[in-house]
């Protein structure tokens, strides 16, 4: 009995576990490299597609990026669930930064997200990746790298808006310069950390209800 009363406060109090006791795990392992690969796709897939509604008019951009943010924000629950380890979401922005400069975005994304992520792993990690306030503080800190790819319009408009014409034409370009400015990028990262941390609690429950009692976190 005394030993059994130990196991449970020392599950209760240290912060390396999480539900069912579950400690922290090391992110270069097998199992959580697999894991890495498994939800980065996931993740590029939901920021691609939401993404794509930024062809139809430059205010989709946004709506698209918001409709991203939720989806993501259920695939990142169930990433940090699964992987328990510091490092998760550094390595994610990492790799999402480099696959964001591939096609085309500003070379400062894998910069911005990977310095992101290191922040959201420490904030998870303070929350034992089990509970929810910390998780969704974290997915919201790391959600902001998304101001990342237009961040360039800051120090260099005129190249910015000049690729921008290229490749989706006058019209585009002149909509989206008439968008943006300082106060809007303010606002959208605002937004940006609202929509995620809202949707992250929205992720917490849906992994409570459905993938926890099935198994899967």
């Amino acid at each position: 009995m005394a030993g059994t009363a130990s196991s449970v406060r020392s599950a209760a109090t240290n912060p390396a576990s999480g539900n069912g006791g579950a400690r922290a795990a090391n992110i270069a392992s097998p199992r959580n490299l697999i894991n890495v690969g498994v939800f980065t796709a996931l993740y590029f897939i939901a920021l691609f597609a939401s993404g794509m509604l930024g062809a139809i008019h430059p205010i989709m951009i946004f709506i698209g990026g918001i409709i991203g943010i939720i989806v993501e924000a259920i695939i990142c629950m169930l990433y940090v669930a699964r992987t328990r380890a510091f490092g998760a979401y550094a390595i994610l922005g990492l790799i999402i930064g480099i696959l964001m400069v591939a096609t085309g975005h500003a070379w400062v994304t894998p910069l911005v997200a990977t310095v992101l992520g290191l922040a959201a792993d420490t904030i998870t990690r303070a929350g034992g990746y089990a509970r929810t306030a910390t998780n969704a503080l974290g997915f919201a800190v790391f959600s902001m790298w998304a101001i990342s790819p237009i961040l360039p319009v800051i120090w260099a408009s005129d190249a910015y808006f000049a690729d921008i014409r290229e490749s989706m034409g006058d019209t585009y370009a002149r909509d989206l310069q008439s968008l943006i400015s300082m106060k809007f990028l303010l606002g959208w990262v605002l937004v940006i950390a609202l929509v995620a941390g809202a949707s992250a609690l929205l992720g917490m429950k849906v992994l409570r209800k459905h993938f926890e009692r099935a198994g899967v976190a």
